[in-house]
């Protein structure tokens, strides 16, 4: 099967498609289809429904010109609250509201790889009464927790895991990772959660081969039974992580792979083919389960056409599932999420002129790669800083509460903020070294100004559109790699460790080495900026 890996190397070069041809009685023909949809959903929506399903791609002004030909207004989110109609039940005797959703972000535009609805639905879920969890804690205790304490070379491997698996060095990610498990494993205060976190998250970085069947080894050694009986408290999650590294082993059929996926819905989905509650393991939102159920939807879409539809809409399913999570309730109470709270200190630590990471690298970006290394620094200097808090015992309240709200690490949810960031910066031309910083702050500050809503869909938008697997391009994997060797001595510098895979090595087998006995040591002083810890302090 075609080999396909995380990469973010798409933001480098996205171009526009060219449009399709069609004629008059072509968009008659779609007519009560488009009109249906409209109903419920946006125009993003709407066009991306319309690609994926019918390869028709139109402009914004196309389709705007169509509506307003055939008198109907624009969707409205407030007065739309009865459940989806299916495909076959469409008709043109629609009342249509108002909603300009123009003023989204350039990602939630071009990236439209979720078919949420708008901010004013989301803040109508939030009030409903079909939600089966409690009020939310202020301090909800931490359902991940690590037995090893501040300054050891545990934590030290779990920052170096985190990091690596950010920039997408999935061989030191899976190395490190399988060692923590097993240090955690082995510790007597041994926790089951954090046990399943270190397994999954391993898994989610098995891009290699070798790094597969050492992910599925985790997997069958944390759930022994699951993986065959699916009895387990998140079935769908762990036969999709199957499914998953699974499809990494170089003798794998992609046929194989899409019967697995689609096999994995079908068994979701309860009789009335709409999903059944799924346990709130983590206190804001499963973002691991919602990478998969996007990821297994759009395999399963995959699978059907115009002559033969599925008998549901997955994007109205994916929407369940969010509305259902515990972070909608937070919501309504107006509450800060420590997404917000995460945001808050980018634009905080950014302002504060800490010195721009990578300043002495050679790697001179083409014009097409820029705003990717770009990103990369801006995420690295924001990863220092938050390192050397934590290494001083002043980690920010939002990384402490990361891993047990959304269940990824604190480095992945700085990377996808400072994807995020850096997108709504004014892209105006080249910023000048000295101003680097200040003009992403700016970009921050915009993300602050967004409602609660439309943050969280944006960075939904932009998580998974960071975790989409992809076939880069030559240039692109060229790129990558002297980009790994040089965020590989960045890291090692910075942690003062020496990786599995030290900067110059490329793996050739991570099945010959021994995941167990990396070197354990212990860190020096990091000379913490007096500033900074006389701030936090």
């Amino acid at each position: 099967m075609e080999f396909r890996e995380r990469s973010y190397s798409r933001g480098a070069d996205d171009k526009l498609k060219p449009t399709t041809r069609i004629n008059d009685e072509t968009w008659e023909k779609f007519k009560p289809l488009l009109c249906g949809l409209y109903k419920k959903y946006t125009l993003n929506i709407v066009m991306d429904t319309m690609e994926k399903k019918y390869g028709i791609v139109q402009s914004k002004r196309q389709y705007g010109y169509r509506f307003e030909k055939w008198g109907v207004k624009k969707y409205n989110a407030s007065d739309k609250k009865t459940t989806l109609i299916s495909t076959g039940a469409f008709n043109e005797s629609i009342d249509f509201g108002d909603i300009d959703f123009d003023q989204e972000s350039n990602a939630f535009d071009q990236h439209t790889m979720l078919d949420l609805r708008d901010g004013d639905t989301l803040m109508a879920t939030a009030g409903s009464d079909d939600m089966d969890f409690g009020e939310p804690s202020d301090c909800p205790e931490p359902l991940i927790k690590y037995p090893w304490s501040t300054g050891s070379a545990e934590e030290a491997n779990k920052l170096a895991a985190d990091f690596c698996a950010a920039m997408l060095d999935d061989s030191n990610a899976s190395n490190l990772y399988s060692y923590l498990h097993q240090s955690v494993a082995n510790s007597d205060q041994s926790y089951s959660e954090t046990r399943e976190f270190l397994a999954v998250s391993c898994a989610r970085v098995a891009g290699k081969p070798d790094n597969a069947n050492n992910a599925k080894e985790l997997l069958a050694r944390e759930w022994p039974h699951a993986l065959t009986t699916g009895n387990s408290d998140s079935p769908f999650l762990l036969s999709m992580l199957k499914a998953y590294v699974g499809s990494h082993k170089e003798d794998t059929d992609r046929s194989t792979f899409v019967h697995q996926v689609t096999q994995n819905v079908e068994q979701l989905l309860t009789a009335d083919r709409s999903l059944p509650d799924m346990t709130h393991k983590y206190s804001s939102i499963d973002l691991v389960t919602f990478f998969f159920l996007n990821y297994a939807f759009d395999v399963y879409d995959d699978c059907f056409d115009q002559a033969n539809p599925p008998d549901f809409m997955t994007e109205h399913l994916l929407h369940e599932f969010i509305k259902k999570q515990p972070f909608i309730k937070t919501l309504r109470l107006n509450r800060p999420s420590p997404l917000r709270r995460c945001v808050e200190w980018c634009e905080e630590q950014l302002r504060l002129n800490h010195p721009v990471a990578l300043q002495d690298s050679p790697v001179k970006p083409s014009a097409n790669m820029s705003s990717w290394w770009h990103n990369i620094r801006v995420f690295c200097t924001l990863w220092g800083v938050m390192v050397q808090l934590v290494r001083a015992n002043c980690a920010p309240d939002w990384y402490n509460q990361c891993e047990s709200a959304f269940g990824i690490t604190p480095s992945e949810l700085l990377v996808t903020l400072s994807w995020m960031i850096c997108e709504t910066t004014a892209a105006d031309g080249v910023v000048k070294e000295a101003k680097l910083l200040e003009s992403v702050a700016d970009g921050a500050s915009k993300l602050l100004d967004f409602d609660e809503p439309k943050l969280w869909i944006t960075f939904l938008y932009k998580f998974a559109w960071m975790n989409e697997l992809v076939n880069p391009g030559e240039d692109e994997k060229s790129f990558e790699t002297l980009v790994q060797n040089q965020l590989r001595q960045h890291v090692s510098e910075v942690l003062r460790i020496q990786l599995p895979y030290p900067p110059g090595s490329q793996p050739d087998s991570v099945a010959e080495m021994d995941f167990y006995s990396l070197p354990h040591q212990e860190f020096a002083d990091f000379g913490v900026d007096s500033r900074m810890n006389n701030f936090y302090n």
